[in-house]
């Protein structure tokens, strides 16, 4: 579990950013199992066009991406004007040592041991390597040679990062890249109005939020608990291809990070048909569903306790809560016993968005 622990001027201690390097990657980590990333079959069907020598290296070098995303793919990930190219030539700045961890946790069991422990400890390389030359060979040789040496390993996967750019998301970059700084200042105005917390809710269901104890919460297969200050702030890197996961990067020495899938850009939007907008005016055109929006504005509630805030019964607070979340303005979400509601503010945006697109625009 990773636990983020934030003060009441936390708004101080957190930055945005856009990545075109960390974008391309996780672009790449779609295609080594697009499968489980429906929300970017077109962009998969687009890279059928690739030359096939390039999709073949694509495949072959996969590896790099498919499982575990080397945190040095963030290099440079916070300068605004850095291009492509430039975070490109962070990473092969970076020394041997830090690049042969992070290759290595590529290719192991990172619940039972780190790149670190690798690099550092050579009882533990040579046993996880035995175990390797007797289950795949050919990842032992792999990551034998990337502990030996990184570099070659490294240019390998860079090279085919920058054909692949060239080839195809360099255009699909410039096409993105303006939706994910919206994303960015529509973050910012909720936090604004409303406050860090309410926003962090658009990042469910995989973030648990405790705003009373002022939490972050992430299910992963190590611990770490940290406080963020303005000597550790967190950055949050708006993703569109990151999406279905919540991307977190915490160990030394790398920047704390949280790669979150861009709301816009993300599965939760609905269309906004007249038909869509009725349904959701008449689930809010009613006070004690206002009051149920505004009780899950700074936390996820179950149907009794808002029952209990509301003064109502259990049965009939659940009929309202089971129009909210058929409009889309609740989601649910199962912790033990008990059924959560959390508010779904990119639906309650793209309400507003449908509203004022119903005022004729001004001739030019």
């Amino acid at each position: 579990m990773i636990t983020l622990r934030f003060a009441e001027t936390a708004e101080e201690d957190i930055a945005f950013s856009v990545s075109p390097l960390l974008e391309a990657v996780h672009s790449w980590h779609v295609l080594t199992d697009p499968g489980h990333h429906a929300l970017h079959v077109p962009w998969v069907r687009r890279c059928r066009r690739l030359p096939a020598a390039l999709r073949g290296r694509i495949r072959e070098h996969g590896f790099v991406v498919a499982d575990y995303i080397p945190a040095f793919f963030e290099s440079r990930a916070d300068g605004h004007h850095t291009d492509f190219a430039d975070q490109l030539a962070a990473v092969r700045a970076l020394p041997p040592a830090l690049l042969a961890t992070e290759l290595a946790q590529t290719l192991i069991d990172t619940t039972r041991h780190t790149g670190h422990d690798l690099v550092n400890d050579p009882a533990t390389r040579e046993a996880v390597l035995a175990q390797y030359r007797h289950s795949d060979p050919d990842r032992a040789a792999r990551l034998e040679s990337i502990l030996t040496d990184p570099l070659p390993a490294l240019d390998d996967a860079l090279t085919v990062l920058e054909d692949y750019w060239n080839a195809a998301f360099a255009e699909e970059w410039e096409r993105i890249e303006p939706s994910l700084y919206e994303s960015i200042a529509r973050a910012g105005a909720r936090i604004a109005h409303q406050g860090l917390f309410p926003m962090l809710r658009t990042l469910a269901p995989q973030i648990r939020l405790d705003p009373g104890r002022r939490t972050l919460r992430l299910d992963r297969p190590h611990e770490h608990d940290i406080t963020v200050t303005r000597e550790r702030p967190v950055t949050f890197t708006a993703s569109h291809y990151v999406w279905p996961h919540v991307r977190v990067t915490c160990d030394n020495p790398w920047p704390l990070r949280i790669t979150y899938p861009a709301p816009p850009l993300s599965p939760v939007l609905r269309p906004t048909g007249q038909e869509d907008t009725l349904t959701a005016l008449r689930a809010l055109a009613a006070a004690p569903r206002l009051q149920i929006i505004t009780h899950l504005t700074t936390q996820s509630r179950s149907t009794q306790e808002l029952a209990t805030l509301l003064g109502l019964s259990t049965s009939v607070t659940s009929r309202h809560l089971h129009q909210l979340t058929q409009a889309g303005i609740t989601t649910t979400q199962r912790e033990g016993y008990y059924v959560l509601y959390t508010l779904n503010p990119t639906r309650l945006d793209q309400i507003a968005t449908a509203l004022t697109t119903l005022t004729p625009q001004p001739e030019d």
